[in-house]
Parts: C-alpha cells; sequence; structure tokens
C-alpha cells in the first residue's frame, strides 16, 4: 500500500538473493511456503532463514535449523501500556513496568522476542500474543537480542547454535 513498505520488501529479497548465492551458491531459487506459511528455499530442506525488515533496516537469520527474526525501529511516542496490556502477558508486563528508565528498551525486546519466536515456529498471528510468555525459560534460551545506537532493536530465536545474523541498512530513503 505505500511504496516506503514496497522497497522494503525489495530490499529484504536481494538480501536473500545475495545470501543464498554466498552461502548455498544458488543464483536461481524459489522461494516456497512450508504448511504454516513460512517460506523457504525450494529443495533446501536444512536451510532455513527469515526476513524482517523495519524503518531503513533488514535482517536476514539462517542456519540449519529453523530462526526467527525481527527488527524494529523504536519509537518514543508509543503508548506502552496500552499496547503491553493487549498482547503481552502478566509477568511481561511486569518485566516491562517494574524499571522505568528501561521501560522502552524491554517493550521492544518482548515485542521483537515475540514476533521472532512466533516466526521461528513458523505459525505467525496465528498463535496468540498473550498465549506464551517470552520470559519462560523454555523460550527465552533461544532467544538472542541487540540493541542498535540508531534506535532499533533486533531479536533473533533459534536453537542453532551456528545461526548467522546479519543487518542491513537499506540502500534507499
Amino acid at each position: 500500500l505505500r511504496q516506503e513498505d514496497g522497497l522494503r520488501c525489495l530490499a529484504a529479497g536481494e538480501l536473500l538473493r545475495r545470501t543464498a548465492e554466498k552461502v548455498l551458491g544458488l543464483t536461481e531459487f524459489q522461494v516456497v511456503n512450508e504448511p504454516g506459511g513460512k517460506p523457504r528455499i525450494a529443495v533446501q530442506e536444512h536451510f532455513h532463514y527469515n526476513l524482517s525488515h523495519s524503518g531503513l533496516r533488514v535482517a536476514i537469520a539462517w542456519g540449519s535449523n529453523p530462526v526467527g527474526v525481527d527488527v524494529q525501529q523504536m519509537f518514543p511516542d508509543v503508548n506502552t501500556e496500552e499496547l503491553a496490556k493487549r498482547f503481552f502477558t502478566a509477568d511481561e508486563q511486569v518485566y516491562i513496568f517494574e524499571q522505568p528508565e528501561q521501560t522502552a528498551l524491554r517493550f521492544y525486546q518482548v515485542w521483537t522476542g515475540k514476533e521472532s519466536y512466533l516466526k521461528y515456529l513458523g505459525t505467525g498471528l496465528k498463535k496468540s500474543l498473550t498465549s506464551f510468555s517470552v520470559l519462560d525459560p523454555e523460550i527465552a534460551r533461544l532467544l538472542q537480542f541487540r540493541y542498535l545506537p540508531d534506535g532499533y532493536c533486533v531479536s533473533l530465536c533459534s536453537n542453532d547454535p551456528n545461526c548467522v545474523f546479519e543487518l542491513e541498512d537499506q540502500p534507499f530513503q
């Protein structure tokens, strides 16, 4: 619907193309959807990848096991309290608001953690965001977070110790 969204999708596709060439030696490939809708490269059962984009960032993660990645531009004027009550579990809400100076960072950590976990599972938003907590030890052990100095939060979800994560600025404005 918006030109910026289309450009972000193109940049994500280009990042996937370059990754497939670098990692798999493929210059041509077909993307197919798994039963839950998660995309994968056809005839590459042992190559899992996931893409995300937000603002001027595009992220890709790949490995030999399922992966999920989410990058999110952090906006200072987001109503964290309203969104947390609507989409997060009670323990996640406590975690977010127990240290007021950390509220924004923790909000985006939980938000991107939930999205990357759902992408890791391959369910998308078919699973309710309040049906699980990223603070649950079984889920938390799968997650890694990064805060970028230019106001982005990135979450990677994988049980693959060799999972590779790359983040690039988009080459357009």
